[in-house]
This record gives structure tokens, C-alpha cells and sequence, in this order.
């Protein structure tokens, strides 16, 4: 939602792994609501609750940088991410315990490491280098103006809540989305679905 990351494209693509919150509601509320009543966050609504597990760069016509992708290689990249998890275990996601980075809050993932493993898997797939980084579910975004001093109590509501279970949920399949970049909280759009070893659509 930076306008500076955004430099002007209007779609993202990535591989996502979509969270259905149903499960996870009666814990997930605290935390929505201590952060919801601080000035400049703005909380995650259901549907757009999810694991970016590769980001894949802005969809443009005719690429001109690394973080740009053509719809020609989009469909390139998800042919070969097919094959790749149709040999990946079906798992599960633990989440747990609040934390923050400087732009967001976000809720950490338990799962033995198979995220990355499945992204570094994808990676592998189609010839790009393993990204850094641990997958998380973010819960908010911070869209303070530069220089705006941190809300008085967020650094003490993300602090009650760094011990606190918020359920489990299965991953048997990956999704390929657009995401519209001139909207606050669009549903991704999903462009394909791509099943785990032995999972179906």
C-alpha cells in the first residue's frame, strides 16, 4: 500500500498460501482489537488474510526491471510451479504470537519449516534464487506519515499478546494471484490453483 513501493503499477502477482480465518476468529479478535483503536493501523479484513509465500513483481506488458513480470512469463512461471507441487507433502500451519516489523504487525508461523521449504521448492522450479525472510501472516498495516511518532501503548498492546495461540490450519494447495494495487483491501484476484502431493481441486 506504499505509494514508493508501488512506483506507479497497479497489479502484483504472487504465489499465496490463503488463510480461511473461520477457524481462528475467537483469537484472532484481541489482537484486531488492540491494534484497531491505535491511530495510523489499519487491520486486515478476513478476506485478505493470507501467507505471501513468493512475491512475483508487477504484471506489465513489457518488463523493464527485476520486479516486473510479463503475463506471457506469469504463465511460464505457473506451468513449472505446477509440476513442482504436485510432489510437495500437504502440511499444516501453526500460528502463534504477536510481532511487528517497521510497517506492519503480523502473526508468526510454526510449521518445521515448510513454507520455505515449498517456497525454495517453487524457486527451484522456474530458476529464481531462494528468497530470504520467514513467511508470516500479517495482521495490519502501519501507514504513518514519515516522522510520526509511534502510538502511545502499540509497543505495549504487541507486547501483551507476543505469547498468544491462534490456531492451526491445513495447506494442500497454493494459489497464483493479482493483487489490485488502486484498492485499500481487495480480494486477491486467484488466476490459478495449484494442489499439493495427492491434494484435489
Amino acid at each position: 500500500m506504499d505509494p514508493g513501493w508501488q512506483c506507479g503499477h497497479t497489479l502484483s502477482a504472487s504465489f499465496i498460501v490463503p488463510i480461511d480465518t473461520s477457524g481462528l476468529k475467537e483469537r484472532l479478535e484481541p489482537l484486531r482489537e488492540a491494534l484497531r483503536v491505535m491511530p495510523f493501523v489499519s487491520v486486515h479484513p478476513d478476506h485478505f488474510m493470507h501467507v505471501t509465500l513468493l512475491p512475483l513483481g508487477f504484471l506489465v506488458p513489457e518488463p523493464e526491471d527485476k520486479n516486473e513480470i510479463s503475463s506471457e512469463r506469469l504463465a511460464e512461471v505457473e506451468a513449472k510451479a505446477r509440476r513442482a507441487t504436485t510432489d510437495f507433502p500437504p502440511f499444516e500451519i501453526e500460528f502463534a504470537n504477536l510481532n511487528a516489523f517497521p510497517g506492519a504487525a503480523f502473526i508468526e508461523t510454526y510449521d518445521e519449516g515448510m513454507l520455505k521449504k515449498l517456497r525454495n521448492h517453487l524457486c527451484e522450479g522456474f530458476g529464481m534464487k531462494p528468497m530470504p525472510g520467514t513467511p508470516h501472516l500479517t495482521l495490519a498495516y502501519f501507514q504513518a506519515p514519515d516522522g510520526t511518532q509511534m502510538p502511545e501503548g502499540l509497543v505495549a498492546s504487541i507486547q501483551k499478546f507476543r505469547v498468544w495461540p491462534v490456531g492451526k490450519v491445513p495447506v494442500s494447495q497454493i494459489e497464483l494471484t493479482l493483487l489490485d494495487l488502486q484498492a485499500d483491501y481487495p480480494e486477491p484476484e486467484r488466476i490459478a490453483r495449484l494442489p499439493l502431493q495427492g491434494s484435489s481441486i
